[in-house]
């Protein structure tokens, strides 16, 4: 017997631990593969899903926005002829068609309100006010600004305002609608809801106008001001960034209609990872499992089919090492394999012309 055969290992032990290392790190490998796809994956789809939300959430504010502008325009064209008494009926009645529209009214070319909701601001010289200078000249789009500042009854508004002419294009009186920006606010809110969003709208100074998310106070990446920045007066392509922390902010500057004056406005759409990135982790879990399932079958299926190979040749060592220390003992004949026949068989042979030497005087 070779000595020191106690230090080297079993074919048996060998070729178990061989396989038990490559199953390993095939599994290993597969699971970071599959995990690495997957996030590459899921920061594809939160893109795909910040673009479209910002483009669903851009098609939603225009589609409310040209409901107010398209009232006004048939207030204006319905108006064209009317006396202050009939404007003032108008005013009245859009008011009560819903909240959005914290007031509306009427002013001469000289400039004095003629007709207001409720007879507000009625006689008031609105001459140097931007909506009256600039409606007068065409439809227009004033900023944001606060009415009562720091009163009670304080509320913030947008001015849509637009000339009122007559058949030969003279400018009769000039319309105006006062836009409450907490309507605005609660329709991004519900339309940001439903598609798991947030969203912010900043205006032509940088005020954030409406804001959705959870915590309004949260400052935005330094490079997503950089893109809102970037992003006034002119452009119009989506501009996307993807945060440390996970969210995925789209940029959409003058996401407003042409057909539409110029809000100046850019909104900004931000999707967390969790919102909808919830099920890779069981995904994860599954395929985890799954790929470890099937390496413990190919480990158990390798191995009873490694000890079928291996047992009749382990029996035949036994034979030939009992034959070399003298023994008088019959080789099985194995089937298994023809290298197992073969080896059986020579064994026989041996054992014979050892008989036979034995036998001789």
């Amino acid at each position: 017997m070779p000595d020191r055969l106690d230090r080297h290992p079993k074919i048996t032990t060998s070729f178990l631990g061989v396989l038990l290392f490559v199953l390993v790190s095939a599994t290993a490998a597969a699971i970071f593969g599959i995990r690495w796809q997957a996030q590459e994956y899921q920061v594809q789809l939160q893109r795909e899903l910040g673009l479209r939300g910002a483009q669903a959430l851009a098609q939603t504010f225009n589609k409310a926005i040209t409901r107010e502008f398209d009232s006004l325009r048939a207030v204006a064209e319905r108006t064209a002829y009317s006396d202050p008494a009939e404007m003032q009926d108008f005013a009245n009645a859009v008011t009560r068609a819903g909240g959005q529209i914290a007031w509306a009214g009427f002013a001469s070319p000289d400039g004095l309100v003629i007709a207001g909701s409720h007879g507000e601001r009625v006689g008031d010289d609105v001459s140097e006010r931007n909506w009256f200078r600039s409606g007068f000249a065409g439809e227009t789009v004033g900023n944001a600004y606060v009415r009562n500042e720091g009163k009670d009854d304080e509320v913030s508004l947008i001015n849509i305002s637009m000339p009122v002419k007559d058949s030969f294009g003279d400018t009769q009186a000039v319309a105006v609608y006062s836009l409450r920006m907490s309507w605005v606010q609660e329709y991004m809110s519900e339309a940001a809801k439903e598609l798991d969003l947030a969203a912010l709208i900043r205006d032509r100074k940088g005020r954030t106008l409406v804001d959705t998310r959870p915590d309004p106070e949260a400052e935005l990446p330094a490079r997503v001001e950089g893109l809102i920045l970037a992003g006034r007066p002119d452009a119009d392509r989506t501009r996307l960034h993807r945060s440390d922390a996970g969210h995925l902010y789209a940029v959409l500057p003058n996401f407003t209609l042409d057909t539409m004056p110029g809000f100046g406005w850019t909104l900004i759409v931000d999707v967390r990872e969790d919102s909808f990135g919830a099920a890779l982790p069981d995904f994860m879990r599954m395929i985890n499992l799954i790929i470890a399932g099937i390496s413990l079958t190919v480990l158990i299926a390798v191995s009873v089919l490694f000890r079928y190979l291996t047992r009749p040749f382990q029996r035949l060592i036994r034979t030939a090492t009992a034959l070399a220390d003298g023994q008088m003992v019959y080789p099985r004949e194995e089937q298994s394999t023809r290298e197992s026949m073969l080896l059986s068989a020579v064994l026989a042979r041996l054992q014979t012309q050892i008989q036979s030497l034995r036998a001789k005087p």
